[in-house]
């Protein structure tokens, strides 16, 4: 039997979440490695994560794209259209109920792709900048914060070049942007670097992030999906930290040309 003061105290709280999970997966503009599409078996698979954010690089668009305004690096992207197209991600956000920012990157006669950041939590809409190192390979930053246990959490999507002097002034960019924009609090960027030599550990870690895989001596190598040999994917974090990697299920092998990147994370304050 409980004692009677007991019974004129309070409940006790429950202390809020702190664990926040990341993941960061290049769609591959929705097909497989063979070139099947798998739309609705990607989504299936976001589902069954119930992941904190989503870092989505490579999101394909169904429709006809409208005009597009061209713009110079590090411009930010102004779209003529909606503020959400409908593509590849707002199919999984509407699906299972997430919020959602985007950022189109590439625009074609009759298709688009880009960045996208899913949360089950509030998402406010940051900025997306088209950091495009040349008009051959288009490449955009996605910002958004999200409302979680009583913080915003700064989150940045990218999609670097594919030479390195590109991708090194890209980050380099970024790293000011995030010195300038976002100096403290918690944040996590992650993203498709294409960075298989690892540039980028050095340069955001003069800015006080850590790469999670690096700092848990955990390679994650996420390219090619199949048989994956590059750690092409990286996940930096500032004010939360890296509680582990988890290792994506088998069939992720089979649904995009990279491996999705899953991380624990925990806020530090």
């Amino acid at each position: 039997m409980r004692n009677p003061e007991e019974l004129t105290q309070p409940p006790a709280v429950s202390p809020q979440k702190k664990e926040f999970v990341a993941v960061s997966w290049n769609l591959h503009k929705g097909r497989t490695p063979l070139g099947f599409t798998a739309w609705k078996a990607m989504q299936r698979w976001v589902e069954s994560t119930h992941a904190d954010v989503y870092f989505l690089q490579e999101a394909m668009a169904r429709r006809m794209p409208g005009p597009v305004l061209a713009t110079s690096f590090g411009a930010p992207v102004h779209e003529p259209l909606a503020d959400v197209w409908e593509c590849q991600a707002t199919e999984i956000a509407h699906a299972l109920d997430l919020d959602i920012a985007l950022g189109p990157n590439v625009f074609k006669p009759s298709w688009r792709h880009g960045n996208a950041i899913l949360s089950p939590h509030p998402l406010d809409l940051g900025g997306r900048w088209d950091i495009s190192a040349h008009r051959f390979e288009r490449r955009g930053l996605l910002v958004a914060r999200a409302a979680f246990a009583g913080h915003s959490v700064t989150l940045l999507c990218a999609h670097l070049a594919l030479t390195r002097a590109a991708r090194v002034r890209q980050m380099n960019w970024i790293a000011h942007w995030i010195a300038r924009e976002a100096p403290e609090g918690p944040l996590v960027l992650a993203g498709d670097f294409n960075d298989w030599r690892n540039d980028s550990v050095g340069i955001f870690g003069e800015y006080g992030l850590v790469e999670v895989a690096t700092l848990l001596g955990q390679p994650v190598r996420t390219f090619p999906a199949f048989s994956p040999a590059l750690a092409l994917d990286k996940m930096f974090v500032r004010g939360m930290r890296p509680v582990a990697c988890v290792q994506p299920t088998q069939e992720t092998a089979w649904l995009s040309d990279h491996l999705p990147y899953i991380a624990r994370l925990e806020l530090t304050d």
